[in-house]
């Protein structure tokens, strides 16, 4: 079976961060090269959201070979709308359990719901359109409070919906409120005699969402549904990089992604989006940095004994050591072994000590190895061995602005710098609030300084441990 994911970065995750008509156009060319096959987009519904706009970003995504989606309502006025998008690919939703259909729905019957549902899918073959997925709105909780009545009810439903022209169904947990083993058991007992292929499609609310649609994969599941980072409503939905890569590192399933490009797509993301990675996502800083002194140890010398062998394949060629109470002696022996020089055991502890004795007292920061490691050796360590060992600092940059700037054009100007993780604008007693990793020689606040001097009044640079 040929899995593959389609992303709604550019749908549901516009329902949590609204990104402006370049960035989304930068993101859906991101997305394309990374493999993705189909990226849904909203309906736009003026003069709420610009119709120029989403047919601008429909044009970008057919012109690099994937497929919009577009994402709409059952019901007539989508319908007369979804004319204007030019794509032939669209999804049509109506809940089906009794409590949407009873209070969103205004007691609207289940065979109600779903002549809605068909009336649609009808509307788009006659249309000419090639995809047209139906969904099925909260069909998890059939399947919870009933299970073989909603077998039995969610299989005649998908075959009405194949009769009226739809070519894949969606089965959402649409609150989040199916664990990984129901998932699975809900997905194999409607996929064994589904008349059309199945999509999924999981909220997190439980922290369950990428595990769900992995096994949802695993249990009949074709389309499957993420986001980048997961973001969506709420807590999100499945994250694209949690879902494609178990699948292909562990399972050996292909879902179409190039998986050497997913790190890239999450740089780009986090790029438009200013949004940084949480320090529990697998592609942070912090899933590759190594903290514990004996794992340090085994890592300088196989580092796949702590870090997954496709992850140092795929996404990042080395770890991360953290300076801390904890560092290893072998960590020092590394650094030594660059220069050729090579000292006892434990002289390597000593210094090794000496650093997360100081680490302990000053702050964990890697210019204190670099500082140390000289004055015990005199080997002067450069900045590219410290940040390939350690990683750049974090700093924050706090700026307060004359009022005549447009704080556009700092923003603008701070989009040149991959290091840039954030940038805020607040109020109180600066204008604005910049989060990047440094190392001694970033031209980050030098250049900073020198384009917008006549304009700023204060800036502080602080530096976290």
């Amino acid at each position: 079976m040929h899995h593959y994911i389609l992303d709604s970065t550019l749908r549901e995750g516009e329902l949590f961060t609204i990104l402006p008509q370049s960035s989304k156009l930068r993101l859906a060319e991101a997305l394309c090269d990374a493999g993705v096959e189909f990226i849904e987009v909203t309906l736009a519904y003026p003069p709420r959201t610009s119709l120029s706009d989403t047919k601008e970003l429909i044009s970008a995504i057919k012109e690099r070979g994937a497929v919009p989606v577009v994402h709409a309502r059952a019901c007539r006025e989508d319908m007369d709308s979804l004319l204007e998008h030019n794509s032939d690919a669209c999804a049509f939703y109506i809940a089906v359990s009794s409590l949407h259909r009873n209070y969103k729905l205004h007691g609207l019957s289940f065979d109600d719901a779903l002549e809605r549902l068909k009336t649609a899918c009808e509307f788009a073959r006659s249309n000419g359109f090639k995809y047209i997925r139906a969904t099925l709105e909260d069909a998890s909780r059939l399947f919870i409070e009933e299970r073989e009545k909603s077998v039995e009810i969610i299989l005649d439903s998908i075959e009405k919906l194949r009769s009226a022209g739809a070519t894949i169904v969606s089965l959402p947990d649409t609150s989040g409120i199916m664990s990984t083993r129901l998932a699975g058991m809900f997905f194999s007992s409607i996929s064994r005699d589904a008349a059309l292929p199945l999509a999924a499609h999981f909220h997190n609310d439980y922290g369950m969402a990428s595990a769900n649609t992995v096994e949802a994969a695993l249990s009949g599941a074709r389309e499957l549904h993420c986001t980048v980072m997961g973001i969506g409503d709420r807590n999100g939905i499945a994250d694209m990089y949690e879902v494609c890569s178990i699948l292909n590192d562990v399972h050996g399933l292909d879902t179409g992604i190039q998986r050497q490009k997913i790190s890239k797509l999450y740089e780009v993301f986090s790029s438009v989006s200013r949004m940084t990675f949480h320090w529990r996502h697998p592609l942070s800083q912090s899933a590759r940095t190594i903290r514990a002194g004996v794992h340090q140890s085994m890592v300088v010398r196989k580092p796949e004994g702590y870090l997954p062998a496709k992850k140092l394949e795929h996404d990042f060629s080395s770890p991360i050591y953290a300076v801390s109470p904890f560092l290893s002696h072998r960590v020092v022996e590394e650094i030594l072994s660059r220069h050729r020089i090579s000292l006892p055991a434990e002289r390597t502890r000593e210094i090794a000590e000496q650093i997360a004795s100081e680490a302990t007292k000053d702050g964990r920061t890697s210019y204190l190895v670099a500082k140390i490691i000289e004055r015990q050796t005199g080997i002067k360590i450069r900045e590219e061995e410290i940040t390939s060992l350690f990683g750049k600092e974090r700093c924050y940059i706090l700026m307060k602005l004359k009022p005549q700037l447009d704080a556009g054009d700092v923003i603008t100007f701070l989009n040149r710098f991959e290091d840039v993780e954030t940038v805020d604008e607040v109020y109180g007693d600066v204008d604005m609030v910049i989060q990047a990793r440094v190392g001694p020689s970033s031209s980050l606040i030098k250049e900073l300084k020198h384009k917008f001097s006549s304009n700023i009044v204060e800036m502080k640079v602080l530096l976290t441990d």
